[in-house]
């Protein structure tokens, strides 16, 4: 029986936390300030829509 050596699966290269962190920091406070501050919330397109249906009134 041949003595068969397998590489570890963690040699890919791991993106550091802190770095991480700081990029999802940044990506939320821009966001947060561009509402705070400049009233923008974004394209209509890019929310959650309402999924309830509209109602129509026939007068």
């Amino acid at each position: 029986m041949a003595a068969t050596t397998f590489p570890l699966v963690t040699t890919l290269p791991r993106p550091h936390r802190l770095a991480t962190a700081l990029r999802a920091i940044r990506a939320f406070g821009g966001a947060a300030a561009g509402v705070v501050l400049l009233g923008d919330y974004g394209p209509p397109e890019a929310g959650v829509k309402d999924p309830r249906p509209r109602l129509v009134r026939r007068d």
